[in-house]
């Protein structure tokens, strides 16, 4: 067995589905840590992080609405387990005067084979 530490990182659009990181073919996943951070100076912002355990039909919410202060990172250090074709979806919310957010996303993942 192979393990292969990596970084994933994006940024993300408001009211868009990010599918964030789908763990590979033949290849279970451990997230170690997700960092979200919220770039605006003056903006709250809020994301959803979602997981699916069948390659992609249903998704399930480990986070809701959080929200991140401006100029902030909300650091979510709890594994999340991912078996082969996995994916980790995050949906940043449109701020109410329908700006757009300055969210980034980067994750710590221990990828084995």
């Amino acid at each position: 067995m192979a393990s292969t530490f990596k970084n994933q990182g994006a940024t993300l659009s408001a009211g868009a589905e990010t599918d964030f990181y789908t763990a590979p073919g033949g290849t279970y996943s451990v997230i170690h840590a997700l960092y979200l951070s919220n770039n605006s100076e003056t903006n709250n912002a809020e994301v959803d992080v979602k997981i699916t355990t069948d390659g992609g039909s249903t998704f399930y919410n480990i986070g809701t609405k959080l929200s991140i202060a401006p100029k902030n990172t909300l650091t979510l250090d709890k594994p999340i387990n991912l078996e082969p074709g996995d994916k980790m979806r995050l949906v940043a919310t449109p701020l109410p005067d329908s700006s757009s957010t300055e969210l980034t996303a980067v994750a710590s993942i221990l990828e084995v084979t």
